[in-house]
């Protein structure tokens, strides 16, 4: 199993307002959402199997663990989409990105993807550094206010 580190409830930044942080590991998802808060655009993401996963129990599996997602808003819609819960050395967090049809993303090898869209949190590698929103983030990026929901 890996190790994670949690962020506790802070009531000085309640749901809604920039830095909330609550744990959501065990709660059961189809959905996903990033939204940037920087230019207010948002992207969805759902599962193409309506089987619900929790990230307790996922953390660092390949992407094709969980299958295809269709990109539902702000998404390209020339892709499906993959999933990847990680807490790797190379990368901690939510990711989706275009599924390239020849490869499933792994926390720690993302098939040399430097062509579809890509939703990331920050990585703390400098090849990757920065937040990915909805630009190819296989190089590294600007930083940015994101927020990642789950439903």
């Amino acid at each position: 199993m890996y190790e994670r580190t949690e962020v506790a409830f802070n009531a000085q930044f309640p749901y809604g307002s920039d830095g909330y942080r609550t744990n959501c590991n065990n709660i059961p998802f189809t959905e996903i959402i990033f939204i940037d808060h920087q230019t207010g655009n948002k992207a969805y993401f759902k599962r193409q199997t309506n089987q619900s996963i929790t990230a307790a129990s996922n953390y660092g599996n390949a992407a094709g663990t969980y299958g295809l997602w269709d990109g539902l808003v702000a998404a390209d819609k020339a892709y499906s989409y993959q999933l990847l819960i990680c807490d790797d050395s190379l990368y901690t967090g939510f990711f989706v990105s275009g599924y390239t049809g020849n490869c499933y993303k792994a926390c720690n090898n993302w098939c040399y993807d430097t062509a579809s869209p890509y939703f990331r949190t920050v990585s703390t590698k400098a090849r990757h550094k920065g937040v990915a929103f909805n630009t190819n983030g296989h190089i590294s990026v600007s930083n940015r206010l994101i927020s990642v929901g789950l439903r």
